[in-house]
């Protein structure tokens, strides 16, 4: 092996050395397998000679520690024995430990004073009682219904433009003066008259002016307008029934913000306490002199940032508290707690779903959808309103009966001759406005009118599909992620409680602890992220499609009676059951001659999960029997009505 020059004691030493090299290689593999510390063997001191602050004392190494690579810098056989020797007779430094010789079991929690006060009241609430109490005292969905019976009133009036008027009361009249008769004679007359009865105000050898029934209306009113004014009550409840979904969204969001806020705060907690015991350990390597004293202080430093985390997680569940109470119009002083323990990944909507299957479905399903059907439908009645007007008359009925008397001072007495009087008036003529410009320059108005109600649904339909795509590419990504930081979160759950048991043992570094607890952290943190994400996603993907987030009927109400906040809510005078579901126009929505009835499908909603959130069902949607046709000018103005998604995608599942 050796050859030339070399001396053969040289090459007898070289033999030996690499021998003692090979078992020292064996000695140290299975003292690093064992994870348990070689009485013999100290922390490694060749890291300490690339960093000269962090110094362990000398002590006894295997031939295979680095020292010997420094060695193979120098052929000298006598400086390698030296070398050698000198490394073998230190000695073995003590343990930072051994004041401690029965560590605990379990880490002691660290004490911390909170940075918020705690309420002076705590109000338990769960997904399904938090979307209840939204659709039951929300401000922004009570207007949204009060504004249905606003409809329904103009409605009403509408419909009874043709039913006749009633006056009754009594009317002096009393003149003194110069008047004119019909031929133009200037007369001084004191003239007086009483009249009593149905109607009021008679006019000398004239009717009533004032009739005690009467009917004045344009027949093209009388026919559009009742129409025209039921499509208002169907915009109304579409837009009552979109309002819901986006409030109810916002609820569900928010309470699952305030499920991760919670979820943060004990995984910080959890974190600090576990930063203290390694600062506490790091503390010891540094005071036995065998750790640096830099690293004790870091190890310090980020216990205190981690103690600033925790203060501004307590904020934040606060923060989200008080944001949820907003939505359900409760006291905001009363703080909201979840009832549900940990923050749980919800499918409501399979992430591998067609996304063309799913557009379909929204456009069919979604309020704002039928909304702005509905609104082309009025346009469409009131531009027929303008085209009929000057081809339909206007009609006036009156009808008058009472007591009558009077006088003046050409035939006396001044007021007498009382007696009974009946009037009766008809008539009905036509209108031609501005010499039927007005009427043309009209219809094209409502024609215009027409066309911006088209546009409008185009608009909608465009946004519909956006958020549905982006709905579901964002429940794509979510869910991916929620994949990687649940491998990265268990890597590191791993990695620092070996490191902790190594660092215990006086094997490890106190740094390499330090920076485990650091990517644990952020891996936790990271993780909550993620599922709070992938929930949100589900959410909108879900409401996307034109339904509310699910209710469980079945589950528990409030441990107490909600602290709702004042003012009160106007009641909803029963408008609660004028919503429509999906698009689905309102029974006995009738549309401008020319539409289709597309299929409408409403799905069946069953939950019966503790938290409020569906267990995995196949969602099958009914078909009506008698499907009400869809409101809108003509066939050409709404898309093909197309059969839902398949059950599949419809699937509700909880992932604990």
């Amino acid at each position: 092996m050796f050859e030339g020059t070399v001396p053969s004691g040289v090459q007898r030493f070289r033999w030996l050395y690499l021998t003692l090299a090979f078992v020292g290689i064996f000695s140290g593999c299975a003292t690093t397998r064992t994870g348990k510390p070689n009485s013999s063997i100290a922390p490694d001191p060749v890291a300490s000679s690339k960093e000269p602050s962090y110094k362990y004392k000398p002590v006894e190494l295997p031939a295979s520690a680095a020292p010997a690579v420094e060695y193979r810098k120098s052929s000298d056989p006598a400086v390698l024995a030296a070398s050698t020797n000198s490394a073998l007779n230190q000695p073995a430094p003590t343990n930072p430990l051994e004041n401690e010789p029965n560590l605990p079991p379990a880490i002691p929690p660290h004490d911390m004073p909170p940075s918020v006060p705690p309420a002076e009241r705590e109000f338990p609430i769960d997904l399904t009682a938090a979307l209840k109490l939204a659709e039951a005292e929300n401000p922004t969905i009570a207007r949204a219904r009060q504004m249905i019976g606003e409809a329904l009133a103009l409605q009403q009036k509408a419909r009874v433009l043709m039913v006749p008027s009633l006056n009754a009361g009594s009317s002096y009249h009393d003149h003194t003066g110069n008047s004119q008769r019909s031929s133009g004679t200037i007369l001084n007359l004191t003239q007086k008259s009483l009249y009593v009865g149905g109607g009021v105000m008679p006019v000398t050898a004239g009717t009533l002016e004032i009739p005690a029934i009467s009917i004045f209306s344009p027949v093209t009113d009388a026919i559009f307008e009742p129409l025209a004014a039921h499509q208002q009550v169907a915009v109304r409840q579409f837009d009552a029934a979109a309002t819901n979904n986006n409030t109810l969204r916002e609820v569900a969001e928010l309470h699952f913000e305030l499920l991760a806020a919670e979820a943060d705060l004990r995984v910080r907690r959890e974190s600090a306490t576990q930063e203290a015991e390694v600062a506490r350990l790091t503390r010891a390597y540094a005071d036995a002199k065998q750790g640096r004293e830099a690293d004790a202080e870091r190890a310090a430093t980020e216990l205190r940032l981690i103690e600033i985390e925790v203060q501004q997680a307590e904020e934040q569940v606060a923060v989200a508290s008080a944001r949820l109470a907003r939505r359900l119009h409760l006291d905001q002083s009363v703080r909201l707690r979840p009832i549900a323990p940990n923050l749980e990944l919800v499918t409501l909507i399979d992430p591998s779903a067609p996304l063309p299957d799913l557009i379909e479905a929204a456009i069919e399903r979604r309020p704002e959808s039928g909304s702005r059907a509905a609104a082309i439908s009025e346009a469409e009645y009131r531009r027929q309103q303008e085209v009929y007007r000057p081809l339909l008359p206007t009609l006036g009925l009156g009808f008058s009966g009472g007591v009558f008397g009077g006088g003046s001072n050409l035939v006396g007495p001044t007021i007498a001759h009382f007696a009974g009087r009946t009037d009766l008036d008809l008539m009905a003529y036509w209108t031609l406005r501005n010499f039927g410009f007005g009427n043309l320059a009209l219809q094209r108005q409502r024609r215009a009118e027409v066309g911006q109600a088209q546009a409008d649904r185009a608009r909608v339909i465009s946004q519909i599909r956006t958020e549905v795509s982006s709905a579901l590419a964002e429940t794509q990504a979510a869910r991916h992620q929620v994949d990687v930081t649940t491998r990265e979160l268990e890597s590191a759950e791993v990695g620092f409680s070996e490191d902790l048991q190594r660092i215990r043992n006086t094997v490890a570094r106190p740094i390499e602890v330090v920076n485990s607890l650091e990517l644990l952290n952020n891996a936790r943190v990271a993780r909550i992220r993620a599922v709070l994400d992938y929930n949100k996603a589900e959410i909108r993907l879900f409401v996307a499609l034109g339904s509310p987030p699910p209710l469980d009927d079945s589950g528990g109400s409030p441990l107490q009676s909600p602290p709702i906040a004042e003012p009160p809510l106007p009641p909803l005078d029963g408008l609660v059951a004028g919503l429509p579901r999906g698009n689905r126009p309102p029974e006995g929505t009738k549309p401008p001659a020319g539409t289709r009835p597309p299929v409408v499908t409403t799905p069946s909603v069953a939950t019966n999960s503790p938290t409020g959130i569906r267990p995995p069902v196949e969602t099958k949607p009914s078909v009506a029997t008698n499907p009400p046709v869809r409101t809108g000018p003509s066939a050409a103005a709404s898309p093909r009505s197309r059969p839902i998604p398949p059950p599949n995608t419809l699937t509700t599942q909880v992932v604990r």
